[in-house]
């Protein structure tokens, strides 16, 4: 398993606390940090440079909320593999409210990372979001939102009929009624496997699409008193089943990925949870 950690030498964007957040996997940084503005929205982009000997980038995307900036995903993007390999993000009623805009956005390149390395769509698949259109539902700065839920680096190669229009939308749907309020919090990891190889015109198409949540409460002090894991693993091909029969464990996922997801969960309730595959949907 990579050991991934966080650099905190070279240039600091003032938020680069966002790489902290609970659901975040453990992160290999050189450093160097930048940003610009949103295609979408009033906010910026921050955009941070890896260790990796390949062409990655982790990017992380805002917009505004009442107000004040919050963050809306975070992505570890392969520009060699023209895919994101993951992205992390929070379900939460409040922080992230309905407002029913359905998808407001159309694909377009992400401003965050080189267009060479993006692609808009393969023949024979369907553009899979890692972060649903129908998890960014807010009105506000824009429906920025939601549009950025369309950035061509929120988006795999995935099988539509069968996959991404059945067993994926089911877990999907699932995953957005059970997002939380009050000190209740659900995050969320959703990646790609490239196992058999498979390449059409230069894409890597991703042979599995994953998806790892925790659950967690926290007391009034902000102290996290619990968490509940488990994960969900499919081919990407058509599937005749639902999506509670693809369950497993974040450990699982965590072997196959070579990522150590939520690792800034306190580590005595990090472990228990992420070897558990009930407990959330």
């Amino acid at each position: 398993m990579k050991n991934f950690t966080t650099a905190t030498s070279g240039t600091v964007s003032e938020d680069r606390h966002y790489l902290g957040c609970y659901e975040m996997p453990a992160l290999n940084l050189n450093g160097k940090v930048s940003s610009g503005n949103e295609l979408y929205g009033s906010t910026k982009y921050y955009r941070y440079e890896t260790n990796s000997s390949g062409n990655q980038l982790v990017v992380t995307h805002t917009y505004k909320e009442n107000g004040r900036q919050v963050r809306n995903y975070t992505v570890l993007f392969d520009g060699d593999k023209h895919c994101p390999l993951w992205s992390a993000f929070v379900m939460h009623d409040d922080a992230y409210p309905d407002n029913n805009v359905g998808r407001s956005g159309s694909w377009k390149d992400d401003p965050a990372v080189p267009s060479s390395w993006q692609q808009g769509g393969v023949s024979g698949y369907s553009r899979g979001h890692h972060v649903a259109s129908n998890y960014r539902q807010s009105k506000s700065d824009g429906s920025a939102g939601n549009k950025q839920t369309f950035y061509h680096t929120n988006q795999s190669p995935q099988i539509q009929n069968g996959f991404n229009g059945g067993v994926w939308n089911q877990m999907e749907l699932a995953i957005s009624a059970k997002a939380p309020s009050g000190r209740d919090t659900l995050y969320v990891t959703v990646g790609t496997l490239f196992e058999d190889g498979k390449t059409i015109s230069g894409v890597s198409i991703p042979s599995h699409f994953y998806c790892c949540l925790m659950y967690c409460s926290f007391d009034s002090s902000g102290k996290m008193t619990s968490a509940k894991g488990e994960a969900y693993l499919y081919e990407n091909k058509a599937h005749d089943k639902s999506y509670p029969d693809f369950r497993t464990s974040i450990d699982a996922i965590e072997q196959r990925s070579g990522f150590n997801f939520f690792a800034s969960v306190p580590e005595n309730l990090q472990s228990a949870a992420e070897k558990t595959t009930s407990g959330v949907l």
